[in-house]
């Protein structure tokens, strides 16, 4: 059975040191709520996770969401 981009967002998160809490979906945005370290920062994604069909597509997001929450 094939992953959700959610499981897969947060998978590449954890690669990298973040730790995914929380999404909110609204109707034009998402907010991403992940651990950077001892902080909980709150992203608005430029995408909504729900319309990621690759993995390739979710490696992109979670580059770009670490951009901003650095």
């Amino acid at each position: 059975m094939p992953k959700s981009p959610t499981v897969i967002l947060r998978e590449e998160a954890r690669k990298r040191g973040v730790e995914v809490l929380d999404i909110y979906s609204f109707k034009e945005v998402d907010l991403v709520r992940a651990r950077v370290g001892n902080k909980v920062i709150v992203a608005e994604s430029a995408k909504k996770v729900s319309t990621l069909t690759t993995k390739d597509e979710v490696v992109k997001f979670v580059e770009d969401l670490l951009k901003k929450l650095a």
